[in-house]
């Protein structure tokens, strides 16, 4: 089955600030049970790991191809198969 990871930062409210110490990639295939999956220490890694996560899921038997939402919007061909 086709998995749906997102991308959340790890983070630590203070009246002054909000500190980012981190970022974890969540399984939120089913909603109602998000599952952390993986922390990473930038977010260019999290996003890697969750494009990973997502990808290796779409090659269980039975499971639909890993979707396009995931591209550059600048580029015209971008998430178009060729």
């Amino acid at each position: 089955m086709t998995r749906t990871a997102r991308v959340e930062p790890i983070k630590e409210e203070t009246r002054e600030a909000i500190l980012v110490s981190g970022w974890r990639v969540v399984d939120v295939t089913d909603p109602d049970l998000p599952e952390e999956i993986s922390r990473h220490d930038s977010e260019p890694e999290a996003i890697r790991a969750a494009r990973e996560y997502e990808h290796e899921t779409s090659l269980d038997p039975g499971s639909p191809p890993d979707d396009t939402q995931d591209y550059d919007a600048s580029d015209p061909q971008g998430g178009k198969e060729t």
